[in-house]
């Protein structure tokens, strides 16, 4: 079974069988390595999440705007 990294992981090695290493080979999701080349090590803490956006301010009603009789 090969070892492969892939691009979304690729601090993590997996094995895959050989029809999936083709399907990620075809998909181009391998990271392909050369000799020398520095795997970054895994993270013990992820990434700060971006701050979610404000909401938009809402606009005050204007009066007389409502269908009363």
């Amino acid at each position: 079974m090969p070892t492969v990294r892939t691009t979304f992981r690729p601090d993590l090695e997996f094995e895959v069988d050989d029809a999936e290493y083709l399907d990620l080979q075809r998909q181009g999701l391998l990271v392909e390595e050369t000799a020398g080349q520095d795997v970054p090590p895994a993270t013990a803490t992820p990434a700060a999440p971006e701050p979610a956006p404000q909401p938009a301010a809402v606009a005050p009603k204007k009066p007389g705007t409502t269908k009363e009789s």
